[in-house]
């Protein structure tokens, strides 16, 4: 190990004895001692206390900017005022009903104002919302296969899980990636409709489609990529997809789950000027609470309305 990587390991252990206990304890009982991977580093994770505004402390008192923001979910900081405020108002008059109450309808409008999307419904999470959307569009065409990028992440789902982080290894042809399992319990027949093309790269995404003839249903793609830092599209290259998807009479599906009400008001299809079909929002449009949406024509949500595509969730549009 490099010398300055051990003095560094070596200050965080001297720093925070009370998160390396904690996790010591949490290891008995949940694996790697997180609620998620992506929670887990070596030798162990900060365990957090309390936040406020920008910054979070760790159970020895440590106080550390919180550049992170929960990935995205925190636009306006922990505990803001005026979102604790709203979130108290709204305990004394319930918490989730399990019934339509109006504020479904006050959200579904904000959202249909805000990006191109006519109808939309609900979930808890990024991951719940573009399954939704990969099964909506998969109806909507009658088709099988979803096309997504090799580094993209879209949630934990089947479909999602495929060509995440792969190894070096299973990389494939750069121009025909390989469609590599996220990990365990991903089932073949997931892989072979999970076809992965290169961000950037127009004819990887065309050679797929002479592969897979009237077999694509969709595109779906964070229109920056975020999961290998940021990676912006060239110019040129979202416009390129709307037309190959209407081309082929596949849907262009948008995971705006980061992008959406940070990139800008209408997200990352006002600025960069592309329609697609299906949109995806969580995180950030939750205020720090689980909630995640979905949003497309009438023609396409109207597949939910006439019961040929199903949709629920015990915790949709909880308050």
């Amino acid at each position: 190990m490099h010398e300055a990587l051990q003095k560094e390991l070596a200050t965080y252990e001297k720093r925070t004895p009370k998160s390396a206990a904690a996790h010591k304890r949490a290891m008995e009982r949940i694996p790697l001692g997180v609620a998620s991977n992506y929670r887990h580093y070596e030798p162990y994770p900060i365990f957090v206390k309390d936040a406020k505004g920008s910054r979070i402390h760790d159970l020895d008192g440590n106080e550390y900017i919180d550049h992170n923001l929960c990935f995205g979910a925190l636009m306006a900081g922990h505990g803001h005022p005026a979102v604790v405020k709203a979130v108290e108002q709204e305990l004394h008059r319930g918490t989730t009903f399990g019934m339509p109450h109006d504020q479904e309808w006050e959200l579904a409008e904000e959202i249909c104002k805000r990006y191109p999307v006519e109808m939309a419904r609900f979930g808890s999470s990024g991951t719940e919302v573009t399954m939704h959307a990969c099964r909506l569009a998969r109806a909507a065409t009658g088709r099988d296969k979803i096309l997504k990028f090799e580094g993209c992440y879209h949630g934990l789902h089947d479909t999602a899980l495929v060509s995440v982080k792969p190894q070096a290894e299973d990389y494939g042809d750069p121009d025909a990636p390989a469609s590599v399992p996220g990990g365990g319990g991903i089932p073949k027949a997931s892989l072979s409709n999970v076809p992965i093309a290169a961000f950037n790269n127009l004819p990887s995404v065309e050679r797929r489609f002479k592969e897979n003839p009237g077999r694509i249903a969709a595109i779906i793609l964070e229109p920056i990529m975020m999961n290998v830092g940021l990676c912006l599209p060239q110019p040129g290259f979202l416009q390129g997809l709307r037309d190959i998807c209407t081309k082929n009479g596949a849907l262009l599906i948008f995971d705006e789950v980061k992008t959406g009400a940070k990139l800008g008001w209408g997200g990352a299809s006002e600025f960069f000027g592309v329609k697609p079909d299906i949109i995806c929002l969580a995180k950030s449009i939750g205020g720090g609470l689980p909630l995640g949406a979905f949003g497309a024509s009438r023609a396409v949500m109207d597949l939910i309305s006439q019961h040929k595509v199903f949709h629920g969730g015990t915790y949709n549009t909880n308050r």
